[in-house]
C-alpha cells in the first residue's frame, strides 16, 4: 500500500519549453503565462492524484485466490516438481562431503538457475509461453534443454586444464555471494505477507481518530516473540541432548539481551520517524500489526544465530526455513506482479498512466523467475554445507554472518516500510535518514 501510494503521489510535473525570443518584454510575458499555466496544471494534477489515491485505496488488496492460482497452477506443476527434485538431489549428495558432490552442485545449480531464468525472459513470446506453460510433460522441454546446455558449458569450463581451477574458485565465491545477498532478499520479501495483513487492519480503522495501539504493539512485539522463543528453546533442549547443557541462565541472559536491544533500537528510531503520527488510528494499526508479524521473522533468525554460537548450524532448521523461503519468494513476487498490473489497469484511463502491463515480469513468468532464484539459493546452501569454505571460516562462520545480515537488514526493512507509509499518506516529507534522527530543538 505504502509503495503504491508513494508511486501514485509522485506526479510528473508539467514542463513547458520555449525557444529563445529576443526582447525583454516578450520573455517576461511568457514567464507570467507559464506561471499561470503551471498553477492550473498543478491544481489539475492534484485533483487527479487525489482521485487516483481514492481508487487505489479501494483496490489496495491483492486477491489471495489469484496468488494461489499462480503458486499451485496445473500449468506449472511439473516445474515446481523439478525444483524440489533438484534440491532433494543436492541435499542427498551434500552428505557425502566429496569433491564430486561439490562439482555437481556447481554445475547443475548454476545450469538449472540460468535455464529457468532464460525461460522466464522468453515467456514474453506467445509461442514460448504456450510451450512452457501447459499440463503436459512437454512443458519441461525448453527449461530442461536450456539447463543442460548451460550445465554442459560449465562442466567443460571446469574441466579445462588452463582456467578450470580459476573458474571453480570464481563460481565458489559466486555461491557465497548469492548466499549472503539472499539474506537481504529474505528480509525484504518477508515484509510482503505481514504488510498485507497490516493493510487490512489499517482499512478497518476509523479516520481522524487517535489510538495507542501502534505504541503498545511496537513495544510488546519483541517481548512477545522473546517469550515464544524461550518456549521453543526449552522444547529443543528436551529433544537435543547436546543443547540441554547450553540452555542455562547465561544463554537466557544473552537471548533476552539480544531481543531487548534490537527492540529498543527499533522503537527509538520508529518513535523519531513517526513522532505524533504514531497516534493516528490508521498509522497505528498498520505499524503495530506489521511489527507484531515481522518480529516473528526477526526472532527466528535471532534465535538461530544464538543457537549457532553454541552448536553447529542445524541442517534441519535451515532446510525447513529454505522451503518456507521458496514459498515466500513465489508469494512475494506474485503479489508485486499482481499489484503492479492492477495499478496500471486503474491508472491507464488517467493522466498518470505508467505504461503497459507487459514488463519483464508478469503473472505468466513470475513462477519461472522464482524457480531460478530458489535453485541458486538452494544450491548455495548445500554447496556451503559440502565444500571447503575455510577461507571465510567454514559453514559455521558463513551461517553466523548470514543471520547477522538478516537481523540488521530486517530492522532496516521494518523502518523502510513505516517510512513508505508515512510518505505515501503525505504525513512527512523528510528523507529517510533525516526522519529517523533525533528531533531537533526548536
Amino acid at each position: 500500500m505504502s509503495n503504491a501510494n508513494k508511486e501514485n503521489s509522485s506526479v510528473d510535473e508539467t514542463e513547458v519549453e520555449f525557444e529563445e525570443i529576443d526582447g525583454e518584454v516578450d520573455t517576461l510575458e511568457i514567464e507570467e503565462d507559464s506561471e499561470i499555466s503551471k498553477q492550473s496544471s498543478d491544481e489539475l494534477s492534484q485533483e487527479d492524484t487525489n482521485s487516483s489515491l481514492k481508487v487505489q485505496e479501494k483496490t489496495s488488496f491483492v486477491s489471495q485466490r489469484e496468488i494461489i492460482s499462480i503458486i499451485f497452477s496445473k500449468k506449472t506443476l511439473y516445474h515446481v516438481l523439478v525444483l524440489f527434485v533438484l534440491l532433494t538431489f543436492f541435499g542427498i549428495i551434500s552428505y557425502t562431503k566429496s569433491d564430486l558432490a561439490s562439482s555437481l552442485i556447481l554445475i547443475f545449480g548454476y545450469g538449472g538457475s540460468l535455464g529457468y531464468f532464460v525461460t522466464a525472459a522468453l515467456n514474453r513470446f506467445e509461442e514460448i509461453k504456450n510451450l512452457s506453460r501447459s499440463q503436459s510433460f512437454t512443458s519441461l522441454i525448453l527449461p530442461l534443454s536450456l539447463s543442460l546446455v548451460f550445465s554442459s558449458f560449465i562442466w567443460a569450463t571446469l574441466n579445462n586444464e588452463i582456467y578450470g581451477e580459476n573458474t571453480k574458485r570464481f563460481l565458489t565465491w559466486g555461491y557465497i555471494l548469492i548466499f549472503v545477498l539472499w539474506q537481504f532478499a529474505q528480509a525484504w520479501w518477508m515484509r510482503v505477507p505481514f504488510k498485507e495483513i497490516a493493510l487490512r487492519q489499517m482499512s478497518k480503522s476509523a479516520e481522524n481518530e487517535t489510538s495507542k495501539k501502534g505504541i503498545w504493539l511496537n513495544l510488546l512485539s519483541p517481548f512477545i516473540w522473546m517469550l515464544i522463543g524461550t518456549l521453543c528453546f526449552y522444547f529443543v533442549s528436551t529433544q537435543i541432548s547436546g543443547f540441554k547443557d547450553n540452555f542455562d541462565s547465561l544463554f537466557m541472559a544473552f537471548w533476552v539481551l539480544l531481543m531487548m536491544m534490537m527492540g529498543s533500537i527499533t522503537f527509538y528510531l520508529l518513535k523519531n520517524m513517526h513522532r505524533e503520527f504514531l497516534y493516528d488510528s490508521k498509522v497505528a494499526a498498520f505499524s503495530g500489526y506489521f511489527a507484531l508479524g515481522y518480529w516473528g521473522f526477526l526472532s527466528y533468525h535471532a534465535g538461530v544465530f544464538l543457537y549457532s554460537m553454541y552448536n553447529d548450524p542445524s541442517f534441519l532448521y535451515d532446510l525447513v526455513f529454505m522451503i518456507i523461503t521458496i514459498m515466500l519468494v513465489i508469494y512475494s513476487l506474485s503479489v508485486n506482479v499482481l499489484r503492479g498490473e492492477a495499478r496500471r489497469a486503474h491508472l491507464s484511463p488517467t493522466n498518470h498512466y505508467i505504461g503497459k502491463a507487459t514488463g519483464l515480469m508478469s503473472r505468466h513468468n513470475v513462477i519461472f523467475y522464482s524457480i531460478s532464484f530458489t535453485i541458486a539459493y538452494g544450491a548455495s546452501n548445500f554447496f556451503l554445507a559440502t565444500a571447503d569454505t575455510s577461507l571465510i571460516g567454514g559453514i559455521k562462520g558463513v551461517s553466523r554472518i548470514a543471520h547477522m545480515i538478516v537481523l540488521v537488514s530486517g530492522i532496516l526493512v521494518l523502518l523502510i516500510v513505516n517510512y513508505n507509509l508515512l510518505t505515501g499518506r503525505g504525513l512527512i516529507s523528510e528523507g529517510f535518514v533525516e526522519s529517523i534522527r533525533s528531533p531537533k530543538h526548536n
